[in-house]
């Protein structure tokens, strides 16, 4: 099964050819942004929780349209329904926003976790809307002159988003925002010691658990086996096997796993945590993008001009980062929780990367695997246009290694707890796993706590997409090496294909001649660029 995510359905329409209809009235406002006139700064964006009704009026003014064979007066009502939808995630995106800024404010949790929970009913009125599109007697020219050949294939027969579904969505929801409450009162401890773990360890993993009996449960409701299985196919248009992702993995801990350990036992880290304060950081970006000129020196301005970022620190703040997309502005932001060290350098080149992309497609869409190749080929590249960098190579190179290291341990950990069974699937059951896989990629660092899983928000808020990091990150070396071989060759690979619809990772390649991960002999070429790299080897 193949189905179109629907989050990002809404904007992926509004990117395909118009053909013969008059789409003048609903682009006006749209073209304004293509010509630089419409950019709201984000101090002057104002959150109001947004009108489930008219949701549900906009979805049945389209469904009762679509009855109809007139294709004009269909797509207007189907962009009204847009409107209604780009405006509860432009709304949700900034509740994240903002309650992730401070895990105390209870007015932002309530809002947060209320968004969350109606966001199944959003998601289920778009599918309802796609299944009714597809029995219209206009269907063919809907697709011919908008939405692109065979769009509605797979919205054909019975529409199983149902009630029983929903209701799954919406257990997986509630416990996600329990998930963001035991992360505000984790604040009380101290991360990452003992006594933490032992407070907050216990819980937190017991939810992990919780989550994966009700994902498998909708993974076998589309009839598949396993839900790592049905997330690949549902969410993440991977076209790649699980086979060659697990060999793929397999791999990286038996060849990279002594590499990885080497770096602490010299000490490779140390100067990550050389103090940068915000301003330092946000200075380096300023110059990596000035030097690099092009789209993400544009992307830039548009980030400084209208203040779509909070990179401050703030004791209260959700420990992580991400960049969002506010689709009814048309403008990403970005997030993020500094550690007031170097490392945010690499951490706010990542995000801008992803900025980038949402600034030059208005919301890209493309697949998960693709678009990381882009946040992480922007932190190579930065060490190309940025200042004095040579120490923060090295910390990079540190930090590729345990990309590939760790986030392919974390992955193989998510593939092998969902196949978690019986008295298996259970906390013991979790840490003892957990172990395992520790040992196989080589966590034997200080501080080590068969309960350090819990700390991976990946596993709990996003499921399945740690894998998308090892892989691109591959292709984004790959980048880099163009870079250093002809200066500017990897930046213009990187901005001509800022703007990529390709949801397909290995097709991606292809098109922009990059190399698997998956060929033979690729992770011994890696491995010998870190020998050489980082130990001169």
């Amino acid at each position: 099964m193949k189905k179109v995510l629907a989050m990002i359905l809404a904007l992926a329409v509004l990117m395909t050819g118009c053909g013969g209809l008059d789409f003048e009235g609903y682009f006006a406002a749209w073209k304004s942004l293509l010509g630089g006139s419409a950019i709201t700064p984000y101090e002057a964006m104002e959150y109001e929780r947004p009108d489930m009704g008219r949701i549900r009026e906009a979805l049945d003014e389209a469904i009762q349209e679509a009855d109809g064979e007139d294709g004009q007066a269909i797509l207007e009502a189907v962009y009204r329904f847009y409107d209604e939808y780009d405006w509860f995630y432009t709304c949700a995106a900034l509740a994240n926003i903002r309650y992730s800024g401070d895990l105390t404010d209870s007015y932002w949790s309530e809002e947060h976790s209320w968004c969350m929970e109606n966001s199944v009913q959003v998601d289920e009125a778009l599918e309802n809307l796609y299944y009714a599109l597809a029995k219209s007697p206009a269907r063919q020219q809907l697709e011919e002159d908008f939405f692109g050949l065979d769009f509605f294939d797979s919205y054909e027969g019975e529409n199983q988003w149902d009630a029983a579904f929903t209701s799954l969505l919406e257990e997986e929801a509630g416990l996600q925002n329990q998930y963001y409450t035991l992360s505000q009162q984790a604040l009380e401890g101290q991360y990452g010691t003992l006594d933490y773990y032992d407070a907050y360890g216990q819980e937190m993993a017991q939810l992990l658990v919780d989550l994966i009996r009700v994902r498998q449960t909708q993974a076998e409701y589309w009839g598949y086996d396993r839900y790592d299985q049905f997330a690949n196919d549902y969410y993440y248009y991977r076209d790649y096997t699980p086979e060659q992702a697990v060999a793929y993995l397999e791999g990286i801990g038996r060849e990279l796993k002594s590499l990885y350990q080497k770096t602490y036992e010299e000490n490779l880290w140390d100067m990550a945590y050389g103090a940068s304060p915000e301003r330092e950081t946000m200075a380096y970006l300023r110059t990596v993008t000035e030097n690099m000129g092009g789209k993400a020196a544009e992307a830039f301005d548009l980030l400084e001009q209208a203040g779509l970022y909070d990179i401050s620190y703030g004791e209260n703040k959700y420990n992580s980062s991400f960049s969002v997309y506010l689709y009814s502005y048309q403008e990403p932001f970005i997030f993020m929780n500094p550690t007031l060290s170097q490392y945010d350098k690499l951490t706010l080149a990542h995000e801008f990367g992803h900025f980038c992309c949402d600034y030059v497609s208005y919301g890209s869409y493309a697949g998960v695997d693709v678009l990381e190749i882009f946040s992480q080929g922007m932190e190579y590249l930065s060490l190309c246009y940025g200042e004095d960098t040579e120490d923060l190579t090295q910390v990079k190179m540190a930090d590729s290694l345990s990309i590939y290291v760790e986030q392919a341990a974390f992955a193989s950990f998510e593939q092998r707890m969902y196949g978690l069974e019986g008295e298996g699937l259970s906390v013991e059951g979790l840490c003892s796993l957990y172990e395992d896989i520790a040992e196989e990629f080589g966590f034997d660092a200080p501080g080590y706590d068969r309960r350090e899983f819990v700390d991976i928000t990946h596993f709990y808020t996003n499921p399945m997409y740690i894998l998308s990091y090892v892989v691109s990150n591959d292709a984004a070396m790959q980048l880099y090496a163009l870079e250093l071989e002809t200066p500017g060759a990897g930046r213009e690979l990187w901005e001509a294909h800022l703007a990529t619809e390709e949801v397909y990772f290995l097709e991606f390649l292809e098109s922009a001649g990059l190399e698997s991960p998956f060929e033979e002999g690729r992770i011994e070429k890696v491995k010998a660029l870190f020998q050489k790299t980082l130990f001169g080897e």
